[in-house]
């Protein structure tokens, strides 16, 4: 087995070219999958390629997302990969339920076993929360938004009897 996860493809037609004794090598999947269909051919190379990552750079409204998430659900109809098993990070909450639309829309509900499809908030708390004795931390722990951080910044303030004219909370927010 290579280190070299892009040595799969070829320079050529930059088409994928599965590596002899590689995970697609051994895919097990009988009947073609509907959801395959409905992709172009480059698209379909994406997602039928098994054996390590995929970079795919296209503008915008091409698919992108669209391959994203039908290679997680091919990843997982081929049981190349159990839910627990991938990880897959978005920049919103919106992005995180629409991939976890598509993917439940494409194989059903066994999208809801993939623990680690959030953004990176959400998947960031998750280990934090799993780990917290590690850093001295209980499991249960609060994240304080900015408008609790001035509240609490405020209790203090008040508490100590600090001059709250020449130390704003929201001010000793922003510099915290």
């Amino acid at each position: 087995m290579t280190s070299d996860p892009l040595e799969e493809f070829s320079d050529d037609d930059l088409g994928y070219v599965p590596k002899e004794g590689g995970i697609a090598s051994r895919a097990g999947v009988s009947a073609e999958a509907p959801y395959l269909a409905s992709l172009n051919p480059e698209q379909r190379a994406a997602v039928e390629s098994l054996d390590g990552p995929v970079l795919v750079l296209a503008g915008a409204g091409t698919g992108k997302t669209r391959v994203l998430t039908t290679r997680l659900a091919h990843l997982l109809n081929t049981g190349r990969a159990w839910p627990g098993q991938i990880l897959s990070v978005t920049f919103t909450n919106k992005a995180a339920r629409e991939m976890k639309d598509r993917i439940g829309n494409l194989i059903g509900g066994i999208v809801e076993g993939m623990q680690w499809l959030g953004t990176f908030h959400s998947i960031g708390v998750k280990i934090m929360r799993r780990h917290a004795e590690l850093v001295g931390l209980k499991s249960d722990f609060s994240i304080l938004d900015q408008d609790d951080q001035v509240r609490l910044l405020k209790q203090i303030i008040q508490a100590h009897e600090i001059d709250e004219k020449r130390w704003p909370a929201r001010q000793l927010a922003a510099h915290i």
